[in-house]
């Protein structure tokens, strides 16, 4: 079976050694390894040149202007003479039987094009990725599916196979076009939801490849703005892969909650998939295309009386679903708003104790928020929480608290930080706990007087502290690796310290030991006279 390697690399000086060696030292071997550099500005030319030279057999191109990562198509449609291509980057390291184990599999499983294998994640020092709260934290850990599964998982969750993992069978890699163009967070996963429309694929449960997360946040698929929002955009152009699943036995194996929208022989894919996209807690993405595709059904005469006669879904229902959810995210400009005070007797914060005052909240507002509590008999007043809105992230001052009149003051339980007197409130439920004075402790009635004012937070500010975050995160381990390296000096400086106090402590018995010697008397008696006949000759 003859493998193309085609390892990729950019800007990776520190890494690319690595990640060639891991290449050579395969236990399986035939294959060609061809190394494509997209205009590096380091050294990894050099490094790559290196290797060049040690081994002729690798084949090693270099593009004149980097393409952004384009450039391997080329390499692998035209270039590549193996009927099976292995996908390497230049920061990666594959396991030294990632090939062979690969070669087993597609030789014992010839219905499956494609073969991958988990991976694990590890940082720029060759570290295990350990944060288990992050993003790349077991993302690339799963189980086997059949092809119909892969893409339900896919239209749901998105991708959790490693690009650099894969091994594939080349023309089935380079069929449908290859790749979409204009695509940069997910061109992967829409190549796997080609291969799985009309392949069978398989993962290896061992992690066989070490997946560099960087530092600095730096991956295509790090966790930045630009990302983020890049993501989402693509994420809705990947939905009209599924378009072109016209057949309604393959779509129900790959959607088997979609039943509902097929009653008798009736089949329209465009409708169904519509449907599906815009079901209860579709994110926004997927909920705008849906809405696409039913407007363009429904004006489709084709379709629409069949649509209203098996379904009876019509303009009138499309409406009245398009004003239940806000794709856009227009309503939160001017959004009906709640603040709340809730009440604890000893029973713990619940909606049956709670006081709440709706407002529109546009922009920002001032506030002066009053209201009065009045305990049963026995009942007393044990927390008080204000939440100042609901649903949206926001700033909050606090401008003062009285209880029955007394001056107390209002505590953030969940503000990411304050700025000038501000808290901000990066979760949709800002709370605060309001201190209790002790003169109110055993009052049945309670007044409530709170003072502030809230402003939303735009995008650009939540863009910007996602951002801060992020730098602090990155500057916050850094520091912490300066310190480790600091108290590693500081240990090696003690232990010389200690060594030094034992060599001292030797030679001070040593010296203790020649001084209680009889040789060591005679000469200080001998030295003695020595000093006596001196003195005398001084006198003569």
């Amino acid at each position: 079976m003859k493998i193309s390697v085609v390892l990729t690399s950019y800007n990776h000086e520190k890494f690319i050694r690595q990640s060639i060696e891991s290449v050579l030292n395969q236990t399986y071997q035939d294959f060609e390894f061809i190394i494509v550099d997209d205009c590096s500005t380091d050294t990894s030319w050099d490094i790559i040149s290196e290797y060049k030279r040690k081994y002729p057999a690798i084949i090693t191109m270099r593009s004149e202007c980097n393409t952004g990562g384009e450039i391997h198509k080329d390499i692998i449609r035209n270039c590549t003479t193996g009927d099976y291509i292995a996908v390497h980057h230049s920061d990666d390291v594959w396991m030294e039987d990632k090939l062979q184990r690969q070669v087993n599999i597609i030789q014992n499983m010839p219905e499956c094009v494609a073969v991958f294998s988990n991976a694990g994640a590890i940082d720029d020092n060759g570290n295990d990725y350990s944060d288990k709260n992050g993003f790349y934290y077991d993302l690339f850990s799963v189980e086997n599916r059949t092809r119909q599964e892969w893409l339900n998982y896919f239209f749901y969750h998105g991708n959790c196979l490693c690009h650099p993992s894969i091994l594939v069978k080349k023309s089935a890699y380079i069929d449908d076009g290859f790749s979409r163009n204009g695509l940069q967070q997910i061109p992967d996963l829409v190549k796997w939801i080609q291969l799985c429309k009309k392949h069978e694929i398989y993962v290896l449960p061992e992690s066989l490849i070490k997946f560099r997360v960087h530092n600095d946040g730096g991956n295509t698929s790090g966790m930045r703005a630009e990302t983020q929002m890049r993501s989402a955009t693509e994420m809705f152009l990947m939905l009209k892969e599924y378009v072109s699943i016209q057949d309604k036995e393959e779509f129900l194996k790959i959607f088997p909650n979609a039943r509902k929208y097929c009653i008798g022989d009736f089949f329209q894919t465009e409708y169904v998939l519509g449907r599906i996209c815009t079901e209860e807690g579709m994110p926004p993405y997927a909920r705008l295309f849906g809405v696409q595709l039913l407007y363009d059904v429904l004006n489709n005469f084709q379709y629409a009386d069949s649509i209203d006669k098996e379904y009876h879904y019509t303009g009138k229902e499309f409406k009245q679903e398009n004003g239940k959810y806000d794709i856009f995210g227009i309503v939160p400009k001017a959004f009906e708003q709640t603040r709340s005070i809730y009440y604890d007797v000893g029973k713990g914060y619940g909606t049956e104790r709670r006081i709440s005052q709706k407002f529109t909240l546009k922009l920002c507002e001032s506030f002066h928020f009053i209201c009065s509590l009045d305990l049963a008999e026995g009942e007393t007043l044990k927390g008080l929480r204000f939440d100042p809105s609901e649903g949206i992230e926001i700033k909050a001052e606090i401008l003062h608290v009285l209880i029955n009149g007394i001056q107390t003051s209002a505590v953030s339980v969940n503000a990411l930080y304050q700025l000038e007197n501000q808290d901000i409130f990066m979760t949709p439920d800002p709370i605060y706990h309001i201190i209790i004075p002790d003169e109110v402790e055993g009052q049945q009635c309670i007044e409530i007087d709170i003072l502030g004012k809230i402003e939303r937070l735009s995008d650009e500010e939540m863009t910007k502290v996602a951002d801060n975050m992020l730098r602090t995160k990155i500057e916050s381990e850094w520091m912490k690796a300066e310190l480790d390296e600091g108290r590693v000096e500081l240990d090696r400086r003690r232990t010389e310290l200690e060594r030094t106090r034992i060599e001292l402590d030797r030679v001070k018995a040593e010296l203790d030991g020649i001084k209680s010697t009889k040789s060591y008397r005679a000469f200080k008696l001998l030295k003695g006279i020595l000093e006596s006949v001196k003195i005398r000759c001084r006198k003569l």
